[in-house]
């Protein structure tokens, strides 16, 4: 009796779409990077010619904490996670580059079609961990950028409106 079901198409068609997912989630990132940076700039300008008095210098810098979080969940989200990957494997890059040209040859060319399941299998999940947390902490960026929003409007009507 035949198996219908392709195991190996459907790990490899797995492992494709938490790639895109991890993919997505560096997009959505690089919108907001320039968006941060521009919001940082605006009020770093228009703060080195104001006039304001302590307390709303203060607020105008304490303002900016929000963009400053967000800054930091972009770069946990961005920073590459290889945890969970393992060093032997035929089918994750940093496997196959730790091993030299002829060892992987005739590992690859030995390898069984469960042992290429498994390293398939090993290798979805570790791929959707990564992408869970690229997800998580870009959830998180974005929510302190939505934060800052009113703080940074209204930081920048004071730096408009001196008095």
């Amino acid at each position: 009796m035949s198996d219908t079901f392709d195991r190996a198409r459907a790990l490899e068609e797995n492992l494709a779409r938490q790639i895109e997912a991890i993919r997505a989630s560096d997009v959505k990132i690089t919108l907001l990077v320039p968006t941060c940076t521009a919001m940082i700039g605006v009020v770093a300008a228009l703060l080195r010619s104001a006039d304001l008095g302590a307390l709303p210098t203060a607020y105008v810098l304490l303002s900016t904490i929000p963009i400053v979080v967000a800054y930091a969940f972009m770069a946990l989200s961005v920073i590459p996670r290889l945890r969970g990957q393992r060093s032997d494997s035929l089918v994750f890059f940093g496997g196959i580059a730790a091993q030299d040209a002829a060892e992987f040859r005739a590992r690859a060319l030995a390898l069984t079609r469960e042992a290429y399941l498994a390293d398939l299998a090993d290798q979805c999940h570790a791929a959707a961990g990564i992408a869970r947390t690229k997800y998580r902490h870009g959830r998180h960026a974005y929510l302190a950028f939505f934060l800052a929003l009113p703080f940074w409007a209204l930081a920048i009507y004071l730096l408009s409106h001196p008095g």
